[in-house]
């Protein structure tokens, strides 16, 4: 089962700190990853720009898609592959168990996902270290930051029930 559109809506929303497209630079980036325990990337975009930035995420989550299509580029850097099946509009238990793999493992590490990665930030908020920082674009906005605290472990344990019906 997927997501229906009010489970859609509530997902929408940043779950932290939006950074607008056009302030996002390495300086502020940075800054604001100072100290985190684990940097963890969602997305292909996302991904990308951090290490443009020098940047390299302990877990990277890409999908090789970009808004719908097909990225014409892939991302090189060095990092232990992974590999998972998840469905469109989905958190497949499989993806779920190859995340929790990937926390466990030295990093650097790129999850590569068959399907979409989109929703997978959200059990990620709920399994990364606390300290850790979970970056996701925002499509058409920005970068997404979310600084791992119990308080945000616990309201994603939240909407993961919410949303329980897209969990296979």
């Amino acid at each position: 089962m997927s997501a229906g559109p009010k489970d859609t809506d509530l997902l929408k929303q940043p779950f932290g700190t939006l950074v607008a497209e056009k302030d996002i630079t390495k300086q502020k980036i940075l800054s604001m990853l100072e100290g985190a325990k684990k940097i963890i990337s969602v997305g292909d975009a996302t991904t990308e720009r951090l290490i443009s930035f020098n940047i390299t995420p302990d877990i990277a989550v890409i999908d090789g898609v970009e808004r719908r299509s097909l990225r014409n580029r892939s991302i090189k850097y060095h990092a232990k592959q992974m590999l998972c099946k998840n469905p469109a509009g989905t958190i497949s238990k499989g993806a779920v168990h190859v995340l929790q793999s990937a926390l466990e493992t030295p990093s650097p590490v790129t999850v590569k996902v068959e399907g979409e990665e989109d929703m997978l930030a959200l059990p990620l908020f709920t399994m990364a270290p606390k300290g850790s920082v979970v970056l996701y674009g925002q499509p058409l906005e920005g970068i997404v930051l979310v600084n791992i605290t119990e308080e945000k472990q616990n309201e994603a344990k939240e909407l993961m029930n919410k949303i329980s019906s897209c969990v296979k």
